[in-house]
Formats: structure tokens, sequence, C-alpha cells
């Protein structure tokens, strides 16, 4: 592949995972992995090696975009906190976890209970009312600790953020506003993405026939260029989700996690 276009596909690439992190507190790992994964294996990397890559140099890209996005969806009064210590610190156990088992098992596996789990999800988005309003926020520190241990175990298997799953389950199961679930978020994902990252570059250090640039499973060229476009763009992202209607939310993020359900399942 030509280099001119392998890092114009990274910056595009980069640009969808900005927009997924701002306007609807996913981290766009979704996106970012597969594009990784296509790229890698175009340079003539082995795809035993270019899966974990990609998962593991996606999840440094939403750490720092997450950083930027959480900024302005705090500034804009949308970041829950008093539950956010709990889901971070069980999101980076859960994501070291994550990225440790992934390792030792079937990703294909995963990748389809993950798909499974979307869809259960998109179901109850579309049968269940969003709550419109803080009040009935659930003040369960189980919940939001096992919700963030989950989040962070699916961003250490699957090389995502875990927001695909986070925001729902806020939403439905904790009683959220979509704009609060949103930002919340995007705030736990810098700590599940940060775990995740750090135990793929631990499990890729011995790991021989690694491309150039790279550190461990995370590689820094692509790292470079998804970062830039992506940061740029959160942040414009974040300020346009506040003023999105929330049921206009709902309806992406009803679109973006059946897709994300069906291309994982298989049948898309």
């Amino acid at each position: 592949m030509d280099f001119i276009i392998y890092i114009v596909l990274l910056l595009i690439g980069g640009c969808f995972g900005g927009l997924m992190a701002g306007l609807l507190g996913v981290g766009g790992g979704i996106i970012l992995s597969p594009i990784q994964y296509y790229l890698l294996q175009s340079i003539g990397v082995n795809p035993s090696i270019a899966l974990p890559m990609s998962f593991a140099t996606s999840l440094a890209v939403i750490f720092v975009t997450m950083i930027r996005g959480t900024r302005e969806h705090y500034r804009n009064g949308n970041v829950e906190d008093r539950f956010l210590k709990q889901m971070m610190i069980l999101g980076f156990i859960g994501a070291i976890c994550g990225a440790f088992i992934s390792t030792h098992i079937d990703v294909t596996l995963l990748s389809f209970l993950f798909g499974v789990l979307c869809i259960v999800a998109v179901l109850n988005m579309i049968l269940i009312k969003y709550p419109d309003n803080d009040e009935n926020i659930s003040k369960s520190k189980l919940g939001h600790s096992l919700l963030g241990f989950a989040a962070g175990l699916l961003c250490g298997l699957l090389g995502v953020g875990g927001g695909v799953i986070m925001i729902p389950a806020l939403t439905i199961l904790l009683k959220y506003p979509t704009h609060k679930a949103i930002g919340t978020s995007s705030a736990s994902i810098i700590a599940t993405t940060l775990g995740g990252l750090i135990a793929y570059i631990i499990l890729g250090l011995n790991v021989s026939n690694l491309p150039q640039f790279s550190i461990g499973y995370v590689n820094i060229l692509q790292f470079i260029f998804l970062t830039i476009t992506s940061t740029f763009v959160v942040k414009y992202a974040a300020d346009l989700s506040v003023r999105i209607d929330a049921r206009i939310l709902k309806i992406f993020h009803i679109i973006i996690v059946g897709y994300i359900g069906l291309n994982m399942i298989g049948i898309i």
C-alpha cells in the first residue's frame, strides 16, 4: 500500500474515532481496530500480531481522546462524579484482566458474545424510556463497581473503550439521563483504556517480528496519526452533543450499537 494512502486512512479513522468519542461517549475502538487490522496486514504483518496490535493501539488513541473529551463534558456539567472513582478503579482492573485473558482464548467467540450483548442492549434501549433528569440516578456503589469492571473486561478483551455497553447500562440500569451517561462514560473510559494499554504493552515486550516503531503491541506510527485527528474532532463533537436533543442521541446510540452487534455476530 502507498504510504500516503496509508496515512490518509489513519487520519480519516481518527476523525471517526473522535466523533464517536465526543458525540456518543464511546471510545471508537470498534472503528479504529478494524482499520488498523486491515492496514497492518496490508504491510505484511502477521494476523496473529496485527489483531492484538490493533486493539492495543486503539486503546492508546482512545485514552488520549477521552481525556480531551471528558474535559469538555465536565465543563458542560455532564460528568457524574459521585461513583466515578469506583467505576474507574474496577474498570482499570477489569481491563488488565481482559487483556491477559484475550491472549489465551478464541477472540472469535468473544466477538460473537459481545455482539449478542449489543443486540440485547439495543432491544432494551428501544423498549425502555430513558430518564430525563438526575433525580433517579442509582446510588448503588456495587452496581457502579460491577459496571466499571464489566466495561474494563470488554476493553481488554476486544480493544474497545467499553462505552458501547456502559452507556446503555448507565441509562437502563442506573437511571442516568443521556447526556450524563455520555459524559460519565467518557471519564470512566480513561481508566479502562489505561489498564488495557499497560497490559498490552507488557504482553508485547517479548514478541518477535513486530513492525517498526512499536512499544509492546502499541504501534507509535499509527498512534500518532490516529490521535492527531481524533483529539481535534472530539472537542467539537463533545460541545455539539450538548446542543443535540437527548432523543436524537438515543437514536444514534441504537444505530451504532445495533450495527456493532450485527457486525460482531457476522450478520453484516
